[in-house]
């Protein structure tokens, strides 16, 4: 049952969350660890940890049986709301703040990508089986990325999935828990 309460701890939980993630990309920024490359992703820890938390604060505080879809409404709302709130300022920040992070980053993907490329010749050289890598066409998507499209990065598919992988989880224990009470 979706009541006042219920909004407003996802939605602060979500938000709460969302600052942190950008703390993290931060504090990757201050250390010069490409703050917009794959570590970036451990925040979705961040998220998690909110989901649970608050999943289990709500339950404790309405003091009855949850079904499973109560629970992960409320997850997903927190990892929606984390989601917009990171990757808002994140985008913000290259966009407005420091706008030499993307062509920095995209250099790195591209040396990275290039070192690649190397290492697959050696491993697959020129078997049919190998399958073709278009390393061409992949610089030029890398060429496209832009504060838009790491804003979007939060919203994509895989990560999207985990998120509700790990919703489902907390849903299913905070159901087990609220049953067994």
């Amino acid at each position: 049952m979706i009541n006042k309460y219920f909004l407003r701890l996802a939605l602060g939980l979500g938000l709460l969350a969302g600052l942190a993630c950008f703390a993290y990309f931060y504090v990757l920024k201050l250390t010069d660890a490409m703050p917009l490359g794959t570590r970036r992703n451990l925040g979705m820890i961040l998220m998690w940890v909110a989901m649970a938390f608050g999943a289990h604060r709500y339950w404790k505080n309405v003091r009855r049986p949850m079904n499973f879809l109560e629970i992960f409404g409320f997850c997903v709302l927190v990892v929606l709301t984390a989601s917009f709130v990171d990757g808002l300022l994140v985008a913000g920040y290259v966009r407005y703040v420091e706008p030499s992070l993307v062509p920095e980053f995209i250099t790195d993907l591209k040396r990275l990508a290039l070192q690649d490329q190397s290492m697959v010749k050696e491993q697959f050289g020129n078997q049919k089986d190998a399958g073709p890598v278009d390393f061409k066409l992949f610089l030029e998507q890398i060429e496209q990325i832009s504060p838009e499209s790491i804003f979007w990065s939060n919203f994509g598919m895989l990560r999207m999935i985990f998120h509700f992988l790990y919703a489902a989880l907390v849903a299913i224990w905070i159901r087990k828990m609220s049953a067994s009470s």
